[in-house]
């Protein structure tokens, strides 16, 4: 297991602490928690989106990998957020808490546990069928096409 997933794993862990144990008004809390929010469960589940073949030196692939990010972040955040406010059990520790988990699952499981399909990876495909050489026409009964007057 590679040291960035276990950071990942342990960002969520450290942002609930942060915001635990430090005060309410404190720029250093809203930095952490908005950093976790904005990056850390998108990247985690971005690891189930990508292809297997990536450069990462590539920047584009770079720049995708960050916007996919964000998108899957603020989804995330929406879909842990919602429930709660609907159940009028919102605060910030339990939303961070329901984040840290899912964050810590989708990076710390192995790629093989969840087989989603890939872009661009093999399918299985039947036997193409041979086209039709005289596909049918609408008949509309006339013999010579409509003049026009």
């Amino acid at each position: 297991m590679t040291s960035p997933r276990w950071g990942l794993a342990l960002s969520g862990w450290v942002a609930l602490a942060v915001v635990t144990f430090l005060p309410d008004a404190l720029v250093l809390r809203a930095t952490v928690t908005t950093a976790f929010l904005l990056v850390c469960p998108g990247l985690a589940a971005s690891r189930w989106a990508r292809s297997g073949g990536r450069r990462p030196t590539d920047r584009t692939a770079v720049l995708e990998t960050g916007v996919l990010a964000l998108v899957l972040s603020l989804s995330l955040a929406v879909l842990v957020v919602e429930p709660l406010f609907l159940g009028g059990a919102f605060t910030v520790t339990r939303a961070l808490l329901a984040l840290a988990a899912v964050t810590s699952v989708l990076a710390l499981l192995p790629r093989s546990v969840l087989p989603l399909p890939r872009p661009g990876g093999a399918r299985l495909r039947g036997p193409r069928d041979t086209p039709d050489p005289d596909p049918p026409t609408a008949d509309s009964g006339r013999t010579e096409p409509p003049t026009s007057e």
